[in-house]
């Protein structure tokens, strides 16, 4: 559609009416029906396009024509800088992790020692009481079926789950880590001393000595 040519000049427009105007964007001429060009859109002035864009596009251009500065030496000492602190920073952390690997494994051993302490000191406390048990039994006092029996039993029973194991019987050979000799009887019949009296049985806690057996010998002189 063309421009209203029906409009007013500013002239016989009446003062403070707007003016009005049309565009014919058709793309055929009403009047001889030829085919209408498109008008060529204007170039974008300088000062509309963004300053970032028109550097994204220097850049791109640049790169897409293979002329992408080339490094500095300046920037290449600082690529090795960063890349021989970065080694050196690995390696301390290596060593880090192993020390504290290390002083985990130290400070485990420790607690189980002390705990393996800490069990120790309590058997060795109640060996007295198993003394009284074994000496009822020898006299008679803890008969098998009585209550007293079952309870010896269960003692014994929950201290040996925690390692206890008595050691010290008559007939054994005598050996000095383990056995005390209080008494000894010379015999010219053996070879080596046994024992031949148990004065007080000996307690070990896996292959620690709680205490040693107490014993009577018999051997050679």
């Amino acid at each position: 559609m063309t421009e209203d040519q029906s409009t007013p000049d500013d002239a016989q427009r009446p003062e403070g009416e707007p003016r009005f105007s049309f565009t014919d964007k058709r793309k055929v001429n009403p009047e001889d029906g030829s085919v209408r060009r498109p008008e060529p859109t204007p170039a974008p002035d300088a000062e509309d396009v963004d300053p970032i864009d028109a550097e994204a596009a220097k850049l791109f251009e640049q790169a897409a024509q293979g002329g992408a500065e080339a490094p500095t030496p300046a920037d290449s000492a600082r690529v090795a800088e960063l890349e021989g602190r970065v080694t050196e920073l690995s390696e301390q952390l290596k060593r880090e992790q192993a020390e504290y690997v290390n002083s985990r494994r130290r400070i485990e051993a420790a607690a189980e020692v002390s705990k393996e302490a800490a069990v120790g000191r309590v058997l060795s406390s109640l060996i007295g009481v198993l003394d009284d048990v074994e000496l009822g039994r020898q006299h008679g006092d803890i008969a098998e079926g009585t209550p007293f029996h079952s309870i010896a039993l269960k003692l014994e029973e929950t201290l040996a789950a925690h390692g206890l194991k008595r050691f010290g019987v008559i007939g054994e050979a005598f050996d000095p880590n383990l056995h005390e000799a209080l008494m000894h009887e010379d015999a010219d019949d053996v070879e080596t001393a046994t024992i031949s009296l148990v004065i007080q049985p000996g307690y070990a806690m896996h292959d620690r000595v709680l205490r040693p057996a107490r014993v009577g010998t018999r051997g050679p002189a």
